[in-house]
């Protein structure tokens, strides 16, 4: 794993990131649908929010992690508690070559600098990985997360799509960084 998560865990203030491992899928479960509650609610319906079961989102990420996503998946812990993770790698669509797939950081751990070190440690993965230009999708809605977005020099692109997410249709926008060396 190329990066400051190879290895030791890397640290960014408070905040440690390292490699996900096969016993954290109940931590990215909780952290991942407190993140959508916190982040998405007026965005996506309040039933399909609403509906959201830790328990499934668990069995989601032990398939997942059982499948092999763990060498680009990186967490974030505070004080001992996983508070966020990150997801990178190939992009799917063509151009640029890498991708930012997922970062979510759970609401109560918004502004502790966990989102920054994720993002900047997903970014150290995709340059280790050769890739010089990366995008990430993000609801158009969703302002708080393009602003973090853009202070961390990710610039919108104006291509728009439609992903699935959780089985969800969403509406997103591509946002691109050149990845110096």
């Amino acid at each position: 794993m190329a990066g400051p998560a190879a290895g030791a865990a890397a640290g960014h203030g408070r905040v440690q990131v390292r490699p996900a491992r096969a016993d954290d899928a109940a931590d990215l479960a909780r952290v991942h649908v407190a993140a959508w509650l916190g982040a998405y609610r007026g965005l996506l319906s309040d039933a399909f929010l609403d509906a959201l079961d830790v328990a499934s989102v668990e069995r989601r990420w032990d398939g997942l992690l059982a499948d092999g996503l763990r060498p680009h998946l990186l967490v974030g812990v505070v004080a001992g508690r996983v508070v966020g993770f990150v997801n990178s790698g190939p992009a799917f669509e063509s151009v640029p070559d890498g991708e930012v797939y997922a970062i979510y950081v759970e609401p109560d751990a918004w502004g502790t600098g966990a989102g920054p070190a994720l993002l900047a440690a997903a970014e150290d993965e995709l340059r280790g990985l050769g890739h010089r230009e990366a995008v990430l999708w993000v609801m158009p809605g969703n302002a708080r997360a393009r602003r973090f977005y853009e202070r961390s020099g990710w610039a919108p692109t104006g291509l728009e799509a439609v992903h699935d997410a959780m089985g969800l249709s969403v509406d997103v926008v591509q946002h691109a960084k050149t990845l110096d060396a």
